[in-house]
């Protein structure tokens, strides 16, 4: 594998994959700041040095340096797939 380069996210770590998951479903998260604040809202992007958060009731989105943000949480939770495991029995004939 090809070194990453300083000023780029290496997309191969998972925590990377999950914000972009989040950030294509417009999932609404709470960041936690090294400050104790916390902010709501849905990331637009990321880069190696922001998060661009996009809160309601503001004109546009804030940057967040992303050495701050001490964590991010999912709001809502995310209804997951209906599994469904196929049965070995053969369906039974109508009566």
């Amino acid at each position: 594998m090809a070194p990453v380069p300083e000023n780029s996210i290496d997309t191969s770590l998972p925590g990377v994959r999950l914000l972009q998951q989040w950030i294509r479903q417009r999932r609404q998260l709470q960041l936690q700041l090294a400050s104790g604040s916390k902010l709501s809202g849905r990331l637009l992007w990321q880069d190696p040095e922001f998060y661009a958060l996009e809160s309601a009731g503001k004109d546009g989105p804030q940057l967040l340096n992303r050495a701050l943000v001490e964590s991010i949480l999912p709001l809502e939770q995310s209804s997951p797939a209906p599994a469904t495991i196929p049965s070995p029995r053969l369906p039974l004939p109508p009566i």
